[in-house]
């Protein structure tokens, strides 16, 4: 190593942890990122689309949108289905809250195996790379771009966020959405990490939001970090200053992300293939760890339709972890009192998808969880994990369903691999798929049409102009 680079490198490292990641989040060209992550950034985007055009008729993202205050600023940012345009931070939240509310949006399997949590819903933060790409008129490549380091950003930064913590794993967003809305925005070095500073000072959330009996706060948690992180940004800007040295003070996030390689790992190269094209489509709405026993119910719902009475036992298995272990012995995801706890049901979702043959937006509707034949069969589920699957599905959350019946007849189905699983690229097709069939009751054909054509051709679109037109038309 010379001299000049041993300097170099002493400097890097005599800088603050946000500092750092400021540097590494502007030294990343759109030039250099692979065509392949920005095609994955574009099926998302569209999938992220789907749910926040669905999700405007739950009634927690009506309560929300209700609340949203229009701007008279001459460029200001789209809210899905909403007239007029917003301040930015109000932006990030109102969609924030609309695609995240039917627990439909996108997931990532993180390292469960390891004891730690799930990788959680990096699509989250779509809405912040949007507002901000929408207020600078940023190139659609660029805001590609930008989805591509937030999804890098928040993925690192949860897997830092040790199995069992108290923080939820939306704490992350404090540092993905100033990594997009920075570059996007235009910010130097200097206000760009004072932006990560303050967004990362608003973003520790406990994990109550997502724990016990369930309440809106679960769809609500990520978009308030987000729009606090986007107001910091905004602010940084502008030149408002935040505290530099907030990852590595004990009285600032050292308690959140306590390993000492925290920045290190936050600042790592942009790996081959980006993480992004780990992110998996849900093609069931409820919680990411049940995809593949739902697969598994639908498939027996044949062998057993007509027969539901006759069920004598249903014994769900699936992978063997601290977390699904968790999962499983909740009492409110046994007996789920709300559309939140009930989408995050192993009993439910297993019950429901049984008993109707399908599981979609639909299988919730009038309180489902509260049918007397759907709580019927919840109760005569049992859960339990193997570890079997450890080598075998390691990148999944495999399941297993054997139903006995009283005639004494058995059925089993086994899904390793769940429908939407990326394994490394979505199927452009299957996410155009779901996304025709949960905005069929919203959108006429020719509306879904426009919309696709423009996400598909995001990527040479001058400024998303002609895609918030598509959304909003």
């Amino acid at each position: 190593m010379t001299q000049g680079q041993m300097a170099r490198d002493h400097d890097a490292h005599d800088k603050s942890g946000v500092q750092r990641l400021a540097q590494w989040a502007l030294a990343i060209k759109t030039e250099t990122i692979p065509q392949a992550a920005l095609n994955q950034a574009k099926a998302l985007l569209l999938d992220t689309i789907g749910c926040g055009i669905a999700g405007r008729a739950e009634h927690a993202a009506q309560a929300v949108c209700s609340t949203l205050a229009p701007t008279a600023a001459a460029h200001g940012c789209s809210v899905i289905g909403a007239r007029g345009v917003f301040d930015a931070a109000t932006a990030v939240f109102g969609n924030g809250v609309l695609i995240r509310v039917l627990d439909f949006n996108d997931y990532v399997i993180g390292n469960v195996r390891e004891g730690g949590e799930s990788g959680g819903h990096p699509s989250d933060n779509i809405p912040a790379a949007l507002a901000a790409g929408e207020a600078a008129r940023c190139a659609g490549r660029d805001i590609l771009a930008a989805i591509v380091l937030g999804y890098e950003t928040f993925l690192r930064g949860r897997a830092l966020i040790p199995g069992g913590s108290p923080w939820d794993g939306v704490t992350a967003s404090g540092f993905a959405v100033p990594v997009m809305a920075g570059r996007l925005l235009g910010l130097d070095e200097e206000r760009f990490a004072h932006a990560i500073a303050l967004a990362a000072a608003r973003a520790p959330t406990p994990a109550a939001v997502r724990s016990g009996h369930l309440s809106a706060a679960k769809s609500l948690a990520n978009a308030l970090v987000a729009q606090a992180a986007m107001q910091g940004t905004v602010l940084a800007a502008a030149g408002v200053t935040g505290p530099l040295k907030i990852i590595e003070m004990a009285r600032g996030l050292r308690p959140v992300f306590p390993a000492d390689e925290t920045v290190d790992r936050l600042t790592a190269p942009l790996p081959d293939p980006p993480g992004i094209l780990a992110a998996n489509m849900k093609a069931y709405p409820c919680v990411a760890t049940a995809q593949a026993m739902v697969d598994a119910a639908l498939c027996l719902h044949a062998a057993v339709k007509g027969q539901i009475d006759a069920i004598t036992s249903v014994t769900v298995t699936l992978a063997d972890s601290a977390m699904m272990r968790r999962q499983q012995q909740e009492p409110a995801r046994l007996d789920p009192t709300s559309r939140e706890s009930a989408d995050h049901s192993f009993t439910f979702a297993a019950a429901a998808a049984l008993i109707d043959g399908a599981f979609g937006l639909a299988q919730f509707d009038n309180d489902r969880w509260t049918d007397p034949a759907v709580r019927a069969l919840m109760g005569k589920i049992t859960l339990t994990t193997s570890s079997r699957w450890d080598e075998s599905a390691a990148g999944s959350y495999p399941c297993n369903i054997e139903i006995a019946s009283a005639n004494g007849t058995r059925h089993a189905r086994e899904v390793a691999y769940p429908t939407g699983l990326s394994r490394g690229r979505l199927d452009m097709s299957a996410v155009e798929k779901k996304f025709s069939a949960i905005t069929a009751g919203h959108l006429t054909a020719g509306q879904r049409d426009r919309i696709v054509e423009a996400v598909m051709g995001f990527d040479a679109a001058p400024d998303s102009t002609a895609l918030w037109r598509a959304i909003n038309s």
